[in-house]
């Protein structure tokens, strides 16, 4: 839980005003005022994200006017001072507020540049972990909710999530620059979400080579419970590695939810991402060191994936109720042809019941004839 101060800092003694009222940072934040509840505010995005986990119990907005080293804004702001707009905006919070109320008050801290500092700012801050973030006045930044969740997790702990060697390139996560929730390794490392059922450790021991494991895995915005499985590939001899090791985090993402605007490959998929093992496996050592969460591949329903790397065959079952889908796992020795086909799995595994069926013509009248006439 946040009690949110969020400080809009006002420069204009060098030509850099705020643009933010503080009546339009608690519409972004809490939400337009309404009828029914609160609209699109980030909280609002929090909540669903996290489950509930994750809510601003508390908010205010202040602005504060800080002095310059000059009368325009290049000499005061070329090299994007952060440190200094979080001393100026807490500097006159304390003397907006009283010290006492800054400091017990107020959990989490946000402060708002002025447009005027974009040109020298070209990106967002976050203390990893911390309290205290800093936003640019900008539809990308202040008003995307999701880059102020990514900013928030940095709060928490993690980095960016990663694709193909890139940073900020998982289109998965907010983490990699997308408007939808945190991916699987992230919401289990926040602990906000549980592994399904015999999901969290999947190692030699409960896999071995030519046997499938299956799992019926419910959409990550249906619910945090029993929604992620969790791979340990200690068969592989580069497991020992300290720094090579991975494990994987499997998941199915569906566009619903706070994961409306997810695009494909990881919309309506099974999701794979990678992470470092050593930190992964000893997390209260290396609570805030980047585990190097990576995307790596997808599986759409009725389709199936070769993790060459980790010697796994990976099948995107069928959907067995509403956005829950069979996903299945095999392990090889040599060759994938040591799995079985996809098409097999599925015949051999009963097909879902059916809800409220209809009954046939037959059994429709005869539950007319032993239906008693009306009185």
């Amino acid at each position: 839980k946040q009690r949110l101060l969020v400080i809009i800092m006002d420069y204009s003694a060098c030509r850099a005003p705020a643009a933010l009222s503080e009546f339009g940072a608690r519409n972004i934040f809490m939400g337009k005022p309404s009828p029914v509840g609160l609209g699109s505010g980030i909280t609002q995005k929090y909540l669903q994200c996290s489950y509930g986990k994750l809510n601003i119990t508390a908010f205010k907005a202040i602005t504060v006017t800080a002095n310059c080293s000059s009368n325009e804004p290049g000499p005061s702001f070329s090299t994007c001072p952060v440190l200094r707009f979080i001393k100026d905006g807490s500097s006159g919070a304390k003397d907006i507020l009283g010290e006492d109320a800054f400091l017990s008050d107020f959990s989490h801290y946000v402060y708002v540049l002025p447009p005027g500092v974009n040109e020298f700012c070209r990106g967002d801050w976050a203390a990893v972990p911390g309290r205290q973030i800093v936003l640019r006045t900008l539809l990308g930044s202040l008003e995307r909710w999701s880059a102020t969740l990514e900013l928030t997790l940095h709060n928490f702990g993690l980095w960016h999530s990663w694709q193909g060697g890139h940073e900020f390139e998982d289109g998965s996560s907010p983490s990699g620059r997308k408007d939808v929730c945190p991916n699987a390794p992230e919401l289990a490392y926040l602990g906000w979400t549980s592994p399904v059922k015999g999901g969290g450790q999947v190692d030699a021991n409960t896999l071995p080579v030519g046997t499938v494991r299956s799992f019926n895995l419910p959409a990550t915005y249906l619910t945090s419970d029993g929604h992620f499985v969790r791979v340990v590939p200690d068969w592989l001899p580069t497991y020992s590695n300290r720094t090579g090791a991975k494990n994987l985090y499997i998941a199915v993402r569906v566009n619903k939810g706070g994961d409306a605007l997810l695009a494909a490959p990881y919309a309506n998929a099974v999701n794979v991402h990678e992470v470092n093992a050593t930190m992964d496996n000893d997390a209260s050592r290396y609570p805030y060191t980047d585990r190097k969460i990576s995307f790596i591949n997808s599986a759409a329903p009725r389709s199936q994936v070769v993790l060459t790397d980790y010697k796994l065959v990976l099948y995107g079952g069928s959907w067995v109720s509403t956005d829950v889908l069979r996903v299945h796992f095999c392990r090889y020795r040599d060759s994938p042809r040591e799995c079985p086909s996809l098409d097999s799995l599925e015949a051999a595994l009963p097909p879902p019941p059916r809800k409220n069926p209809l009954p046939s013509p037959k059994q429709s009248k005869a539950a007319d004839a032993r239906r008693p006439p009306p009185p």
